[in-house]
C-alpha cells in the first residue's frame, strides 16, 4: 500500500507525463510554421503523432506543414489517415485536391473536390477550387466556369473570383464577355496587375486597341511587368500607328523573353515605318528564321503525359514492366487506334531514364506492332544513335522519312548522322528541314553554317541559339566558345 506522504508526489509526476493537448500542439505548430520554421513544426506534430498516429486534426495539421514544403507526396498521405477517421472534413478534402494537384494528378484532385461539394454544396470557396481545378483543362472547361459562376453566386465577394471566370471566358473564346469579368475584378481589386493584362489581352483580340493600350500599361504599373505584357503594349502601339513609342516595349519583351517570335514581326513593322531599313530588315529575318519552329526536344521527355510519369517511374524501378505497361495502356491519351502506343511511350520513358537497352527492346516490340508509324522509327533511331549503332539508326531513320519525309525527329537524327561523319553541307539540309527549336541542335547547325563558309546564315542561326537556349546556360556558354573560335580564325593570317 502506498504511504500517504508520497500520494501527493506521484500526482504531480502524474500530471507531468499527461498527454499534450493536440490542439495546443497544432496552434504552437502552426505558429512555427508561420513564422518560416517548417522542419520545427514538423518535428512537433511527428512527436505527438507517436502517442495518437491516427488522430485527425495532427495528420491534416502534418499535412499542412509538408504542402507548404511542396512535399505532395507525403502531405497526400497524411491528408488520407486523417479521411480514413473523418471523412466527411471539407477543409481536408480541399487540401487534399490542391496536393493531388499541385502533383500533376488532375483525376484525383478533381474526385477529392467532387467529394467536398457532396459536404458542403453551398460552400463558395469549395466550388471556386473546382471551378478553377476544372477550367484548366480544355475538355473539362466549361463545366469549370458553370462551377466559378455557382461560387460567385454563393458569395459575389469571393476573393479573385471574377478573375477565374474572367479567365476561363477568355480561354473558351469568349473575349467580350471576359472582358467584362475582368474589368469587375478590376474595381474590387484596383492592384490586380493579372486581372489587367488578362483584360488587354481581350480587348486585343476584340481589336480595341486604344483600350488594350491602356489594360497593358495599367497591368505594367501594377506589378505584371514581364514580357508578354511588354510585347502586347508594343504591338497595341503598332496597330495604333505610334511606331516610335512601340520600339522600346518591343525590345524590352525581347530582353525579357528572345524567343518571343512575334515581337521580331512587330518590331520589325515598326522599324520599317520609321525608315530604319536595316534593323527592319534584321528583324524580319530572324521572325523567318524562328517562325514555326517546334520544341522537338520534348519528344524525349514524353512531355504528353507527365502526369503518367511519376506513376510509371517507381514501377520501372522495381522492374515491374507488365505493370507499366498495363498503366499505359489504359490511360486516355493513349492512342486505342494503335497498338504499339504503350510501347512506344515505354520506351520514351526507359529512354529519359538511361535505360537504352530497355528502351530499344520497347520501341522494337512497337515498331513490330506498327510498322507504319515514322515516329516509332524515328525514334528508335535516335535511341540507336546514342547508343553509337550508326548503321542501325540510318537504318531506322531512312525508313521513318520514307513514311513520312517531314519526320522532325527523323531529320535531326539524319543531320546528326552526317555531322558526326563531317559532312557539314549534307547535314544542314536535314537540321533545317525539321524545323526544330532546340538548341543543341540548332548549335550543330550554327557550327556547321560556319565550318562551310556560309558566315551570315551561321550568325543568324547563332541568335536563334541565344532566343531558344536563353535559360541553358551550357549551350549558351558552347555558342560563346563557338563564335570566338571563328572570329579569332576570321582574323588569322
Amino acid at each position: 500500500m502506498l504511504k500517504p506522504a508520497l500520494l501527493p508526489l506521484l500526482w504531480v509526476l502524474a500530471i507531468g507525463q499527461a498527454r499534450p493537448d493536440p490542439s495546443a500542439i497544432i496552434l504552437k505548430a502552426q505558429a512555427l510554421a508561420d513564422g518560416g520554421q517548417l522542419p520545427q513544426a514538423e518535428q512537433l506534430l511527428e512527436s505527438a503523432l507517436r502517442d495518437s498516429p491516427n488522430n485527425p486534426d495532427l495528420r491534416f495539421s502534418l499535412g499542412m506543414v509538408y504542402l507548404r514544403e511542396r512535399n505532395w507526396e507525403i502531405a497526400i498521405e497524411n491528408y488520407q489517415i486523417s479521411l480514413k477517421a473523418n471523412p466527411r472534413q471539407v477543409r481536408t478534402l480541399f487540401y487534399l485536391g490542391e496536393a493531388y494537384f499541385m502533383n500533376s494528378d488532375f483525376e484525383r484532385a478533381c474526385a477529392s473536390l467532387v467529394e467536398a461539394v457532396k459536404v458542403a454544396p453551398e460552400d463558395a470557396q469549395v466550388r471556386q477550387k473546382y471551378g478553377e481545378y476544372l477550367s484548366s483543362r480544355l475538355a473539362s472547361r466549361s463545366e469549370g466556369l458553370r462551377q466559378l459562376q455557382k461560387a460567385r453566386q454563393l458569395d459575389p465577394h469571393l476573393p479573385r473570383v471574377d478573375f477565374d471566370i474572367g479567365k476561363a471566358q477568355f480561354d473558351l473564346t469568349d473575349f467580350r464577355s471576359a472582358a467584362e469579368s475582368l474589368e469587375s475584378e478590376l474595381k474590387a481589386r484596383k492592384d490586380d496587375g493579372e486581372a489587367a493584362f488578362f483584360l488587354a489581352e481581350a480587348e486585343a483580340k476584340l481589336g480595341n486597341w486604344q483600350k488594350a493600350q491602356t489594360a497593358y500599361e495599367y497591368a505594367l504599373a501594377h506589378g505584371n511587368a514581364e514580357a508578354p505584357a511588354y510585347y502586347g503594349l508594343g504591338r497595341a502601339r503598332v496597330e495604333l500607328e505610334e511606331y516610335s513609342s512601340a520600339v522600346a516595349p518591343l525590345q524590352k519583351a525581347l530582353g525579357l523573353r528572345p524567343s518571343l517570335i512575334e515581337a521580331h514581326f512587330q518590331l520589325g513593322k515598326a522599324y520599317q515605318r520609321l525608315g530604319r531599313r536595316d534593323e527592319a530588315r534584321r528583324e524580319t529575318k530572324l521572325f523567318a528564321a524562328m517562325n514555326g519552329r517546334i520544341d522537338t526536344s520534348q519528344e524525349s521527355r514524353g512531355a504528353e503525359l507527365e502526369d503518367a510519369w511519376k506513376r510509371v517511374k517507381p514501377l520501372l524501378a522495381a522492374n515491374q514492366e507488365m505493370q507499366a505497361l498495363e498503366y499505359l495502356a489504359k490511360l486516355p491519351e493513349v492512342d486505342r487506334a494503335n497498338p504499339a502506343h504503350a510501347y512506344y511511350l515505354l520506351g520514351e520513358m526507359y529512354f529519359s531514364l538511361g535505360r537504352r537497352e530497355d528502351a530499344k527492346r520497347e520501341l522494337l516490340a512497337a515498331r513490330d506492332r506498327s510498322p507504319d508509324d515514322p515516329r516509332i522509327a524515328a525514334y528508335l533511331g535516335m535511341v540507336q544513335l546514342a547508343s553509337d549503332q550508326i548503321d542501325a539508326a540510318e537504318q531506322s531513320l531512312h525508313a521513318a522519312l520514307a513514311l513520312d519525309a517531314a519526320e522532325p525527329l527523323a531529320l535531326i537524327g539524319m543531320g546528326g548522322i552526317r555531322y558526326r561523319q563531317q559532312r557539314w553541307g549534307d547535314a544542314i539540309p536535314y537540321f533545317e528541314h525539321s524545323r526544330t527549336a532546340d538548341p543543341n541542335t540548332l548549335l550543330l547547325l550554327c557550327d556547321a553554317y560556319f565550318r562551310v563558309g556560309k558566315r551570315e546564315e551561321g550568325l543568324l542561326t547563332a541568335e536563334i541559339v541565344r532566343a531558344f537556349g536563353v535559360d541553358q546556360p551550357t549551350v549558351l556558354d558552347s555558342l560563346h566558345q563557338l563564335l570566338k573560335q571563328y572570329e579569332e580564325s576570321k582574323t588569322r593570317p
